[in-house]
């Protein structure tokens, strides 16, 4: 009889041991998930992924607790189930392209968010969602520095470009590039230098300048900073862009940008998981979408502090290359591309219109179709636009003299 007893009190207080364990597990199984999530390349299910582990978090506190709190839990885990399946519709009905990166391609880094792992050769092929057929499939050269590989002159004066994808280059090879179109129409005999990077804002411009870490390629060569942008990076200055989390966040303080830590760290960070998703882009984007007056106020902001330490640490001026996009797209800023540049060259900014329409280039590309990255015929153009440009407004610049 004792023997059972002491059966049945070994066997309670494992059972108990166990539901004490699984109450700090399973919430932290969840967590890692999502954070594995997080890190993982993007994914057209990664929103129907996080609504479906939120889900499992709240039916888990369903299980666990008691009274009102378990029926709150049970009523937002069938909310998040129903999401997660609008999430999948949507997916369904307007799924993105896929893109595979190879592994360290990039990855979390201190300073900008993210960016390379390490040099190296990097190969990325996009593929059209239902058909699987190919879009691009471009190698991407990552330097010793880990910027993208530009063949120019390693001595003498320099070009910096900073900017996001369309200035990497995505979905481009090396050579069709436009930093590395724009050495070739120097004969290579400056420095070129490609900063850009995917998915990087202005923000990510004035923070590198900000900390100096770059300082040892621009000390000294930098002769001329140049920035390509369009006004749906006022979605990401304004930490609004759902992939901008890791990314540096700035706020006007008497009308300077200052720099807050993250992106993630601001109270934003569940909106911006959420205009990550295929949800958002159908149902509440084209309704809701785009950025604000203040947010494109912050957007100006940012590339004229950028410009200004541009001048302040290097002596050297900066070229903002300019593309119209989509008007739609700024209605709710009460601001329209005449009015942004307007505003950036009341700042202090050079603003040269790079804008390319398609009636004067007939049968050329000036995107990847399937895509909407430049191609390298754009990039030819808009090459050619800013050397005559530079050659015009900065006569001598970029002479060896």
């Amino acid at each position: 009889m004792k023997e059972d007893v002491s059966q049945r009190a070994r066997s309670s207080g494992r059972k108990s041991q166990l539901r004490r364990a699984a109450k700090i597990l399973v919430p932290l199984a969840i967590i890692s998930a999502i954070l594995f999530l997080y890190e993982a390349p993007y994914s057209n299910w990664g929103g129907a992924e996080y609504f479906l582990l939120a889900a499992a978090l709240a039916i888990y506190l369903a299980v666990i607790f008691v009274g009102r709190l378990r029926d709150v839990s049970i009523v937002a885990a069938t909310i998040l189930i129903g999401l997660a399946g609008i999430e999948a519709y949507s997916v369904l009905t307007q799924a993105r392209p896929v893109e595979t990166r190879a592994e360290g391609y990039s990855v979390s880094r201190p300073v900008l968010g993210w960016g390379p792992q390490h040099p190296g050769a990097f190969r990325n092929v996009k593929y059209a969602a239902r058909t699987h057929s190919v879009i691009y499939d471009a190698t991407y050269t990552i330097d010793a520095h880990l910027n993208r590989k530009v063949i120019s002159a390693e001595s003498g004066p320099a070009v910096a470009f900073f900017g996001d994808s369309f200035t990497f280059g995505t979905g481009l090879q090396d050579s069709e590039t436009l930093p590395q179109i724009f050495a070739d129409l120097y004969q290579r005999k400056i420095g070129v230098l490609d900063f850009g990077f995917p998915g990087y804002g202005p923000q990510q411009f004035l923070r590198a300048l900000e900390t100096g870490i770059y300082d040892s390629l621009l000390r000294g060569r930098a002769r001329l900073f140049v920035y390509e942008t369009a006004a749906f990076h006022a979605g990401r200055t304004s930490c609004q862009a759902g992939f901008m989390l890791r990314a540096p966040r700035y706020e006007l303080v008497g009308g300077r940008p200052i720099y807050r830590g993250a992106c993630y760290q601001h109270w934003t960070a569940p909106i911006q998981l959420f205009a990550n998703t295929s949800l958002y882009r159908m149902f509440i984007e084209p309704v809701f979408g785009g950025p604000s007056h203040a947010d494109v106020d912050l957007y100006v902001a940012v590339l004229a502090r950028a410009a200004q330490l541009a001048r302040e640490k290097y002596d050297a001026p900066t070229l903002i290359l300019y593309i119209r996009e989509d008007e739609p797209y700024l209605q709710r800023s009460g601001y329209t591309d005449e009015d942004i540049i307007r505003s950036m060259r009341k700042s202090g900014l050079d603003v040269l219109d790079v804008t390319l329409q398609a009636v004067k280039f007939p049968g050329k590309d000036l995107k990847i179709p399937g895509d909407g990255h430049p191609t390298a015929f754009a990039n030819q153009v808009r090459a050619e636009m800013t050397k005559a440009h530079v050659e015009q407004a900065h006569p001598g610049l970029l002479s060896s003299n």
